[in-house]
């Protein structure tokens, strides 16, 4: 059994994995060696460098179910983890998410491999004469396929 929210944050940990094995290119645009010489060693830091935020938007994948302040943002405001965020984001998905209808194509595809399965698990045996009975009913029901 799956759970909403489960997914959601199935959804991060695929993204952060699938980011990881991605990698990163080395080239000279990603090592920025003037860069480097230009900002030079401590007290020195990357954060307002206009390189530094184009490449961390291309490169870093940012979670939707986690909390991204820092400890002492995070203990002011309430200590959320991520079941909570990952809550938010559901009933966020809920209320927005307008899916796209399948086409006649896509419809008619689908219901030919179902058409398929169901005489293949017939013929096998793992579909009882009730199973099959109700089969049929929901099949040529005005409400098929949310019979």
């Amino acid at each position: 059994m799956a759970h909403p929210i489960q997914a959601i944050l199935d959804y991060d940990i695929a993204g952060m994995v699938g980011r990881f094995i991605e990698g990163s290119e080395v080239n000279e645009e990603t090592l920025a060696i003037d860069l480097i010489e230009e900002v030079g060693p401590i007290p020195g830091h990357y954060l307002s460098k206009a390189h530094t935020r184009k490449l961390w938007k291309e490169e870093f994948f940012m979670p939707k179910a986690a909390d991204k302040s820092t400890l002492s943002e995070w203990l002011k405001t309430g200590e959320k983890d991520c079941i909570d965020y990952a809550k938010e984001r559901m009933q966020e998905l809920l209320v927005t998410h307008k899916p796209i209808p399948l086409t006649d194509t896509q419809e008619n595809a689908i219901e030919d491999i179902l058409k398929e399965e169901r005489e293949y698990y017939r013929k096998k045996g793992f579909i009882s004469n009730k199973d099959w009975e109700t089969y049929k009913k929901n099949l040529n029901s005005p409400n098929y396929p949310y019979a």
